[in-house]
This record gives structure tokens, C-alpha cells and sequence, in this order.
């Protein structure tokens, strides 16, 4: 039974968190982050901006303990990489009811300094296109993009096709991109694109929370 049954909604937002690890050597969304694992944090920074929260994830993945309205869904094409986690989680919201203009907010558990107001920003550009995403040097990033749920058609058939790249669906959508530095006036360390891969990564985002003034430690 869904948390909730709401189809007309402003943002939705899948987090993919099954993914192999194979860097860090442990599951990142049991990593510890604070006094919270990579996933619920991620999580509870999203439901500032998105209701339903989506988290993808693998088969047989063991999960912390997440807010009771978080939906998890199990990748039905696992090992296929992020694509078919995106494809899993564009489904379930399909089939959730909700309508193919509603906007979706896509990331993965290891990106722990989400940015509402980067979010709501992104979220404000997309217009009449299909994906907003960030340019950030030569590389948009598909894993801090939104998407219009009406995506789902072209992400299944490229995912039919053979394809696995996360950025190949571009080629087929109509494309927004921000570069990076825009948002520096919003987040000034892009912070929001970091992404925890190696125990190198997490003990850089252990010393941004404890340089942080108590007051912003939830951001």
C-alpha cells in the first residue's frame, strides 16, 4: 500500500542506492555519515522538497531504517546499472497514478549534501523540457537532474536497446543544462554534486560537518 495516493504533486524524487560499492567496500547506504547513514540522510534532505521519496533498491539489499512515507521499490533489472534503477523507479511512480508532466528529482544515496533551494531552482528551469540537469566542466551530470516523469517511454526503450549509459537518453529528450558555476550563487562549494565513492570521499564530508557552524549541520 503507497504512503500516500496523491497525483497531482509538485516534485517527486527516486534515490538509486544499489549500486555495487565496489570503491568504498561496503554498501554506501549503510555508511555512516554523522549520526545518519549516507541513505537516510539523503532521504530526509529530499523531503524538504519532494513527496513521494522513491528509493531503488537492489534485491537483496539490507537497508537502514528509513521515514515510514519513504517508498522502497527492488531494481528490476539488477547489476544493469544506474539506468535500469532509474527505469524501476520512473515505473513505480507510473504506476503510482501520477501525472506524466510531474517533475522528478533523481540522485543516489552517496550524495549527501542535497540542496533544496538547488533543487527548487532546477526545478523552476524546467519549462516545456524534458530533463534539467547541471553542466558541470564537459560533464552533465544525469544523477542531479530532473526529469518530467513522461520520460519513462524513451528511458525504457534505450534500456531495450542495449544501452546502460545514464546519459545516453539525452540524446533523445529535449535538454536543459545549468552550468555549475550558476549555482555557485546558491550553493558556493557545489557541494550538492559531491558524491561519496571512497573512504577518502567520506572523510572529506566528515570534515565539511565538522567545520560547519551547529546551525547548518542538517544542510
Amino acid at each position: 500500500m503507497f504512503a500516500s495516493r496523491k497525483t497531482d504533486i509538485s516534485l517527486a524524487a527516486i534515490v538509486l542506492c544499489g549500486g555495487r560499492s565496489l570503491r568504498m567496500g561496503e554498501d554506501k547506504a549503510s555508511v555512516m555519515l554523522g549520526s545518519e547513514t549516507l541513505l537516510q540522510r539523503c532521504c530526509r534532505l529530499i523531503y524538504r522538497s519532494a513527496d513521494p521519496v522513491i528509493v531503488v533498491a537492489a534485491p537483496a539489499q539490507e537497508l537502514p531504517e528509513l521515514n515510514e512515507l519513504t517508498e522502497v521499490v527492488h531494481d528490476d533489472f539488477p547489476g544493469q546499472g544506474p539506468l535500469g534503477g532509474l527505469l524501476t523507479g520512473l515505473r513505480h511512480l507510473e504506476r503510482r497514478g501520477i501525472k506524466d508532466e510531474c517533475p522528478v528529482w533523481v540522485t543516489s544515496c552517496d550524495a549527501p549534501f542535497v540542496n533544496a533551494a538547488v533543487v527548487e531552482t532546477m526545478v523552476s528551469e524546467l519549462g516545456d523540457f524534458d530533463v534539467v540537469a547541471v553542466r558541470h566542466g564537459d560533464q552533465i551530470n544525469p544523477h542531479s537532474a530532473v526529469y518530467r516523469l513522461g520520460v519513462v517511454e524513451t528511458v525504457a526503450k534505450a534500456f531495450s536497446q542495449g544501452e546502460r549509459r545514464a546519459t545516453a537518453i539525452f540524446e533523445n529528450l529535449s535538454l536543459k543544462t545549468i552550468k555549475s558555476s550558476v549555482l555557485r550563487e546558491i550553493d558556493p562549494d557545489l557541494s550538492f554534486l559531491w558524491n561519496i565513492n571512497t573512504v577518502e570521499d567520506l572523510d572529506c564530508a566528515k570534515a565539511r560537518l565538522r567545520e560547519k557552524p551547529d546551525h547548518l549541520r542538517n544542510s
